[in-house]
């Protein structure tokens, strides 16, 4: 794997940075404290390891301070097994994740993460985020972070992909594939019988059969305790006859039927009773439900009046209103027009120009060179004017503080007032009064009342009539709290119209297109200034030099031609055409982009005013429709049954009602003379005696019946032989556990002695990495080895001139001197064996001498010969002669 090029905008201390055209050797990046050199690995740990759409705590850190509304994002080009990707990702603010590769598509959304993780061997957490020692593969090992360099290796989950390298270069060294099965042979054996800890395995013979012995030894006790059991229950058995006899001697549950009868009698009458107040109070019940129903009907009446009215006005306001929206649409259309227009005679001038400057380009040799500087001065003299343009026209874009985010609250602030405004003039009535000459109309309060114009009566409201007395106005649906929501809602609207610096929303909505305007209009620029220039203005400066230079040299090659009688060609002449010939391309392809653009925004606004005139044209039609429904069910309504007729039944309901009222306060008083509750108290206490004699009786029989089934089956189950027959088995299975007990002591014994015996072939095993440190560490502490723990791989301490020492014990120089030697070897074996190897170092050297890290220096290029090196320094001093490029941050 090999980095290409790396690139960070509004990523925490980075408000952009751009590195480009990597070396696949050795590479320095220097910048100075607080510059955002680790800022720049942190962005790649995102890039490749932190899902875009993580909302952590690490996450959260990627924004830059006082960053809400920002999107960091990381771009990386790289390559990896003869394949060149580029992936890009944006993180919080509108998250998104690209990876474009070998194939025709690039990959987008969630199924990034999972090809990353394919393409580079490691792990995403289930939850969380990513962490350094468990999900990050290999890269934990390679990418050295700040402060870490002299900690020890961080080789965490990178470590199965080391073993898998070093397996498929000495696997044989191991065992192969023989010894491997012999090991994990004896560990079943051993896992049969014990746990990883050495204790004994839950689902072991051994615990098979101390389970066997403690059921049977469980089933010798129960056995002795069924017989105790049964001497208990001959006992009981001879008490419930002797109380089961008593009860029938003296007929207690006769007795008890008896009296259960006699309450039964005295229930029967006191519901009867009942039952006649019951259809006292169902009647009444009747007739207030027919009375319920005349008010209804009444009402419904009086509100399917008022809702065709309001239909009818909210369809005279939309009618009014799909006119306006129609105008404008039509205006629109004809814009679209003019635009195509314009854009198919912009386009055939640019094609006309074109063609001219081809057919100038294919003249003599020096005439063509001549053109091609002179373009080539003209492009850049454009591409200048271009940079200007670009940032004047994002000086204006800042200028515009509204975004999308406040424009939808706009939008829905207006909707919202809207809405209040309709609601309102459908529940609130509108009042005209129209006095006779001479008369006037005031309200409570005295203030004159205007003839002739409706007077909207938001609540309830007492007018006094001129010749005529007073009238009192009380509207429904809330008017009061509709217009108070109103009001709030003209409030919110003012308040962020108010935070843009516009009156109007329509005023928001300019403000807002205009910015999008300028923002098409600065990536137009750019675009334009990147096809002119795309390699950039210094290299067309310099290719503009070299032009010259050629054009020079073919001038003298003319000027011995006419010295040697060749026809001269007319340089000037030519000169002058191809000036004039790419000032007319230039100014044609602006008139075609000037042309685009104004097609482009002549056909978004009518498609706007489309849907406007579609949907208003949809709620005129909607309103129409409702106004002549409820218009025809009003009608037809009193057409069937008159309103005075209502008001008929209502006063007849009233009539029925009063007379119901009266029987039922007679029907009640006879009812009241003897209560239901006494008799029904009598039956309960009758039917609770009889149910306790007879449960009592029953108990007492089938206790009795149960105690002489349950001692006739244990006298016949032969508790003392099955006794003697357990006794016996304990015996048989302490024996089988003896037997069982050596075999397990045998399986531990086995796996021990072949895990000493794996243990000393590890030595040999680590031997690859040990043999790639040495060329390395000779450099730095000649007669030095390196000790590596045989299960973590991390380093263990040195050996030097045959005395041990520990790693931890060293200086914090040496640490980070020996930690570099040894992720370089292992980074070596990685690549070996077809993993990404790229190693990142920031600041990994800073306890370094100058002896040493002239050394270090050496180790440097001589890993980078087979492995990309990226070193992150703010001591560009010690690295100047290093001899790789340098990037600056």
């Amino acid at each position: 794997m090999y980095l290409k090029s790396l690139r960070v905008s509004e990523f925490a201390a980075l408000t952009d940075a751009n590195l480009e055209n990597f070396d696949p050797g050795l590479n320095v990046v220097v910048g100075d404290n607080e510059a955002g050199k680790s800022t720049l690995l942190k962005a790649l740990r995102a890039a490749f390891f932190q899902k875009y759409r993580g909302r952590g705590e690490a996450v959260e850190a990627f924004l830059p301070y006082g960053g809400d509304g920002r999107r960091p994002t990381v771009a990386v080009s790289f390559s990896h097994g003869g394949a060149d990707y580029r992936l890009t990702k944006s993180f919080l603010t509108r998250p998104a994740a690209e990876l474009e590769g070998p194939w025709q598509t690039p990959v987008s959304g969630d199924a990034v993460e999972e090809k990353l993780a394919e393409l580079l061997g490691f792990t995403h957490p289930g939850r969380g985020d990513s962490k350094l020692s468990e999900h990050q593969g290999a890269f934990g090992l390679l990418w050295v972070e700040q402060g870490r360099s002299n900690t020890g290796l961080d080789i965490g989950a990178g470590r199965d992909a080391v073993t898998a390298s070093l397996e498929g270069e000495v696997g044989t060294i191991l065992g192969g594939e023989r010894g491997r099965s012999l090991i994990l042979a004896a560990k079943a054996l051993n896992d049969r019988h014990f746990t990883a800890t050495g204790r004994q395995a839950a689902n072991g013979p051994l615990k098979a059969i101390d389970d066997e012995l403690a059921a049977a030894r469980q089933e010798l006790g129960e056995k002795r305790a069924a017989q105790a059991d049964l001497d208990q229950k001959l006992k009981r058995l001879e008490d419930r006859r002797r109380s089961l006899k008593g009860y029938e001697d003296e007929r207690t549950v006769e007795k008890a039927e008896e009296g259960l009868r006699a309450a039964e009698a005295s229930l029967r009458r006191a519901e009867e009773r009942e039952r006649e107040w019951q259809a006292a109070e169902s009647a009444l019940r009747q007739v207030e439900a027919v009375r319920a129903g005349a008010v209804e009907a009444l009402q419904r009446r009086d509100d399917l009046v008022k809702a065709a009215t309001a239909a009818r006005r909210a369809f005279e306001t939309a009618a009014a209103e799909f006119a306006e929206i129609d105008a404008a649409a039509r205006v629109a259309v004809g814009a679209v027009d003019d635009a195509v227009k314009a854009q198919n005679a912009a386009r055939a001038a640019l094609k006309m120009a074109e063609d001219r400057h081809e057919a100038h380009r294919r003249r003599s040799d020096l005439a063509r060179e001549s053109a091609a500087r002179d373009r080539l001065d003209a492009v850049v003299a454009e591409a200048g004017d271009l940079t200007e343009r670009i940032a004047m026209r994002a000086a204006e874009r800042d200028l515009a503080t509204i975004d999308q985010k406040t424009l939808t609250a706009i939008d829905k602030a207006e909707r919202r007032q809207r809405d209040c405004e309709v609601r309102l003039q459908v529940t609130a009535p509108a009042v005209v009064f129209e006095p006779e000459a001479g008369k006037s109309v005031r309200s409570v309060g005295g203030e004159a009342v205007a003839p002739g114009e409706p007077l909207r009566v938001l609540s309830r409201s007492r007018y006094l009539l001129e010749g005529f007395g007073a009238m009192t106005i009380e509207p429904g649906g809330g008017a009061a709290n509709l217009e108070t929501e109103l009001r709030e809602a003209q409030s919110a609207l003012a308040g962020l119209l108010k935070g843009c610096g516009v009156a109007r929303g329509d005023d928001a909505r300019r403000l807002f297109a205009a910015r999008q305007e300028l923002e098409a209009d600065l990536k137009l620029l750019s675009a334009r200034r990147d096809a002119l220039v795309p390699e950039g203005l210094d290299a067309a400066r310099a290719r503009l030099r070299a032009a010259e230079a050629a054009v020079g040299r073919l001038r003298a090659a003319v000027a011995e031609d006419a010295g040697g009688g060749a026809s001269p060609i007319a340089g000037e002449d030519a000169e002058e055409v191809a000036e004039s010939l790419v000032a007319a391309l230039n100014q044609a392809r602006r008139a075609t982009t000037a042309a685009d653009e104004r097609y482009r925004v002549a056909s978004q606004d009518s498609e706007t005013a489309t849907l406007r005139r579609a949907a208003a044209e949809s709620d005129l039609t909607h309103l129409k429709a409702q106004a002549e429904r409820l218009r025809n069910e009003a009608e037809t309504a009193e057409g069937a049954v008159p309103r005075p007729r209502l008001l008929e039944r209502l006063a007849e309901a009233d009539a029925d009602l009063e007379a119901k009222r009266g029987r039922l306060a007679l029907q009640r008083r006879e009812r009241e003379e003897e209560g239901r509750e006494a008799a029904e108290a009598r039956l309960k206490a009758a039917e609770r005696t009889l149910r306790q004699i007879t449960a009592t009786v029953q108990q007492l029989r089938d206790e009795t019946i149960g105690l002489e089934g349950e001692v006739r089956v244990a006298g016949g189950s032969g508790l003392g032989e099955a006794i003697q027959l357990l006794d016996e088995r304990i015996g048989d299975l302490d024996r089988r556990r003896a037997r069982i007990a050596r075999e397990a002591d045998a399986s531990r014994l086995l796996y021990k002695t072949l895990l000493d015996a794996q243990r000393a072939a590890r030595e040999r095993w680590l031997g690859p990495i040990k043999t790639r440190v040495a060329p390395f560490l000779r450099l730095i502490h000649p007669e030095t080895d390196i000790d590596l723990d045989e299960e973590t791989l991390e380093l263990k301490g040195l050996t030097r001139a045959g005395v041990e020492e520990r790693f931890d014990r060293l200086s914090a120089g040496a640490r980070e001197q020996v930690a570099v030697v040894t992720r370089l070897a292992l980074a070596q074996v990685l690549k070996q064996g077809g993993h990404p190897a790229t190693v990142i170092l920031d600041d990994a050297l800073v306890n370094t001498d100058e002896t040493r890290l002239e050394r270090m220096h050496q180790v440097l290029r001589e890993a980078a010969r087979e492995l990309q090196v990226i070193v992150l320094t703010c001591r560009e001093r010690d690295f100047r002669d290093l001899g790789a490029p340098m990037f600056r941050v």
